[in-house]
């Protein structure tokens, strides 16, 4: 295989005698070291000039921000824009906007919207011109967590990737103090000549590029520039001259952080090209002399290196035109023999692996196709052809590919543009296959295409079905949802009537059995409401609306609470209530107050209910933990009936009670440890119990808490409310149940307040064209035209401002939501008590207060 005549050279031994020549030409080293020198002048005159370029377009983008940011907050912090924000009023937010844009339109941002309650509340439509809908402004409102800071982010649209600079502020009601909503500017990278322009023209250059990532946004070359045929974006971190220009690529930062966004700006520099013209013609003098050397050198490495270097290029150029490695002829050059040994040896071993891959993709049970960029086969496995019934040698292509092809050509013609394609489903004769595509690269260019497919027609029909089922399931549970709110209504409206009337006759009637009388029928008509609280409250768990609201309070007050309301119902039982606390007066937390109220009230309310002799036991604890986290512990222990180790594993179920004639003996719906259960689940905490018949059960529980330094703010009230004091005259009722409209008509004239009752929203609008109310009471669901569409006719047709509180029977939230969106100011339940209608009496009187105090600043 190798030579044996001749004495093999190393080329170590032939580059020494070069080295040899080379050292004639030392001098040339000094003009190297003056070119040096000379260079690196230039360097530092360059590095010097690219860093004033990149400070100055930093100061023109932090001024751009700046202006922006000024503008925004300026909006925010308007009463007119807080009175629109606060009405929802989306048109008068489009004419503000753009009278702003009007007066000052250099610094209006490409696109702004607003947010109230977490949603959408309106957007400028500058947006769409960008690609992003409104659910593309839904997904930036959600990205975007800072306040008050600029953010880079990025959306997808249907174009490309989008990247956007983002600022939110809060909008703060100056006469509240309360968030009404943000305020959104944004500015878009992509394609923003307007941006690089200023750049531009603020840095004094000739070319200025925006850009992410390495991914070109914008830039201000345009084929109308007499220089842009000079000019190429160049690469990632040169700061270089080439050509006329100067290259100068600065990472800009955002509020003095670093950021992705790079600024690269292209300047004339004609002295130093004109210096190095002039050094490049003493290279050349220099490089003539050094060419009489070269050809002496040249002559020697043809006689030696050259013909043993041919011999090896001939060898690896048959190796690559043939199926099969050649053998190597051998060199009398020790490093290239060995390099034609080494070469040898792996061309076996890549046509070996070239053969695995054949058999793979010949052998393959998925379809496998390599198209080229004009969306020909150039290569198809067998398992391809058998699913598509392709024929190469066929004249005419089988209806199953042509079906086939009209499919996927659309997707090919983006993995052409170099996109990688997963999950496509193709349709072919009844079966479904997921295909893959995938552009193969040659020179950064896209030369074919390869794509694998899998049948997958039996997955779909299974997520078919499962999407079926799931459909079913919500339409379950929206029945649901629709039946316990028929039902709230249907049960609240007479017991509206009921307790009120109740409340009404006990003020009236001074005889002690007939009071007792309305007592009880009072404390019915009370279980049955706590009754269906608890199955609704049961429903909102079950569907996930049921929410945690958190709040500083003292938590003595809980206890206090428990404490008022539970001794006189023990000593009525003749049984002892301890309470045990190591807190003090003013302890302090952070968590639901009303959640942990009505999980306590729960508890305590089956130990009285269960216990006939001895004590019932309440002991509250809290424990420090880490930072300011305190574990709250409560346990309630009483002496009662207690239950079987039977009955424990269902405790916690709803509906379920451990005995059947515990609800014929002791009454309720069996659900209010299910919502205990529940409840301290949403809070983070857990319940352990333990119990034994006849001797007494123990819940213990424990809740993570926040302990609090600060104090919660209180309100104080007083005891007597004054209706003509609140400004209350004349009240128009709107209701269509004549006992709740009785009810109502009572509560008012117990304070002096002048009733006009109407049947439907129909009748109310009339009334109120010709008569003025200081409060309107309005019902939902009434014959002709319900609460909710009259209320909205109060507020956009009739344009009043009279102040419209909804009474309904309807105790879900998305009902109560719907009258605020109508233009309702407060929300009242039914059954009316008198505590909540003087609580909604006393609301109106904060609010008109408050009105009075801002008039005279108004005027």
């Amino acid at each position: 295989m190798t030579m044996s005549g001749s004495k093999k050279l190393s080329l170590s031994q032939l580059l020494t005698r070069l080295i040899v020549v080379f050292f004639l030409f030392v001098t040339v080293g000094v003009y190297v070291q003056s070119y040096q020198l000379t260079l690196a002048g230039i360097n530092q005159e360059v590095t010097r000039t690219l860093t004033q370029t990149s400070r100055l377009l930093q100061n023109v983008f932090d001024s751009r921000l700046d202006s922006l940011q000024i503008h925004q907050n300026t909006n925010a912090s308007s009463m007119t824009l807080q009175a629109l924000v606060a009405r929802g009023d989306r048109i008068a937010l489009d004419d503000y906007f753009i009278e702003q844009e009007q007066q000052d339109a250099a610094n209006t941002p490409d696109f702004r919207f607003i947010s109230r309650d977490g949603e959408l509340l309106w957007h400028d439509g500058s947006s769409l011109f960008h690609g992003i809908d409104d659910k593309g402004l839904e997904r930036l409102r959600a990205q975007l967590r800072d306040i008050n800071r600029w953010t880079l982010t990025t959306i997808t649209t249907e174009m490309e990737q989008g990247y956007v600079l983002m600022r939110k502020t809060p909008i703060v009601f100056q006469a509240s103090g309360k968030l009404g909503g943000y305020l959104y500017v944004a500015v878009m990278l992509n394609g923003n000549f307007s941006f690089v322009k200023s750049l531009q023209r603020a840095s004094g250059t000739q070319a200025v590029w925006l850009s992410v990532k390495e991914l070109t946004l914008a830039s201000t070359l345009t084929g109308d520039d007499n220089f842009a045929n000079e000019l190429t974006l160049p690469t990632k971190g040169s700061s270089q001259a080439f050509r006329n220009y100067l290259i100068s690529h600065a990472n800009l930062r955002i509020e003095g952080e670093n950021s992705d966004i790079a600024v690269l700006s292209a300047q004339r520099n004609d002295n130093v090209l004109a210096l190095q013209r002039q050094m490049g013609i003493n290279l050349l003098l220099t490089t003539l002399v050094i060419l009489v050397a070269a050809i002496w050198v040249n002559r020697f490495v043809k006689t030696r290196i050259a013909g043993s270097l041919d011999k090896l290029m001939r060898y690896t150029l048959g190796a690559t035109s043939r199926q099969r490695t050649l053998p190597f002829a051998g060199s009398d050059i020790e490093e290239f023999d060995h390099i034609g040994q080494t070469l040898e040896s792996t061309f076996d071993a890549l046509y070996e692996k070239e053969r695995s891959l054949q058999d793979l993709f010949d052998y393959a049970l998925s379809p496998i196709i390599v198209w080229d960029t004009d969306f020909a086969i150039t290569r198809i496995n067998p398992a391809a052809k058998l699913k598509l019934n392709y024929d190469a040698d066929a004249q005419q292509t089988s209806w199953m590919y042509m079906q086939f092809m009209r499919a996927i050509s659309p997707y090919l013609k983006r993995a052409v543009d170099g996109t990688i394609l997963k999950g496509v489903n193709i349709h072919i004769d009844n079966r479904v296959y997921r295909w893959n595509l995938a552009p193969l690269m040659v020179d950064n260019q896209v030369k074919a295409v390869i794509g694998q497919g899998q049948e997958i027609t039996s997955l779909i029909e299974a997520e078919q079905q499962s999407q079926r089922a799931k459909e079913a399931a919500e339409a379950s549970a929206r029945a649901k949802s629709e039946f316990l709110a028929k039902m709230s209504h249907e049960i609240r409206t007479p017991l509206n009537g009921i307790l009120g009337i109740t409340q009404i006759l006990s003020d009236k009637v001074e005889d002690k059995a007939q009071s007792e009388l309305l007592g009880s029928l009072y404390q019915s008509g009370e279980h049955l409401l706590t009754v269906l609280n608890d199955i609704l409250d049961l429903s909102k768990i079950e569907q996930g609306k049921m929410t945690i609201e958190y709040g500083d309070f003292y938590l003595h007050d809980i206890i206090s609470t428990v404490e008022n309301i539970y001794t006189p119902l023990c000593e009525s039982k003749h049984i002892g209530l301890i309470i045990e606390s190591n807190l003090a007066d003013d302890t302090v937390i952070r968590s639901d107050q009303s959640r942990l109220t009505q999980i306590l009230f729960n508890l305590m309310s089956n130990a009285v209910k269960f216990t006939h002799q001895g004590n019932v036991a309440l002991e509250v604890k809290l424990t420090p933990m880490e930072g300011t986290q305190h574990r709250l512990m409560i346990k309630v222990q009483d002496s009662g009936v207690g239950m079987s180790a039977d009955a424990l594993d269902t405790l916690f179920d709803p509906f379920v009670q451990a005995d059947s004639s515990v609800t014929r003996k002791y009454g309720g719906s069996g659900l209010g440890l299910s919502i205990v259960k529940s409840l301290l689940d949403l809070l983070g905490g857990t319940i352990e119990v333990t119990s034994e018949a006849e001797k007494g059960s123990c819940f213990t529980l424990t809740v993570p808490v926040e302990h609090v330094d600060n104090k919660p703010k209180t309100m104080a009230e007083s005891t007597v409310f004054d209706a003509g004091q609140a400004g209350i005259q004349r009240v128009l009722l709107v209701e269509d149940n004549k006992i709740n409209a009785m009810v109502a008509q009572a509560f008012c004239k117990k304070h002096d307040i002048s009733v006009d009752w109407v049947k439907d929203g129909e009748e109310a609008l009339t009334s109120l064209r010709e008569t003025t109310y200081d409060l309107v009471l309005m019902d939902n669901q009434m014959p002709n035209l319900g609460g909710i569409d009259a209320t909205k006719a109060i507020r956009q047709e009739l344009g009043l401002n009279v102040p419209v509180y909804a009474c309904t029977a309807d105790a879900y939230g998305s009902v109560h939501d719907a009258f605020y969106e109508a233009g309702a100011n407060y929300v009242i339940v039914k059954p009316i008590k008198e505590d909540s209608f003087v609580e909604a009496l006393r609301y109106y009187q904060t609010e008109r207060q408050a009105m009075m105090e801002q008039s005279p600043a108004d005027q």
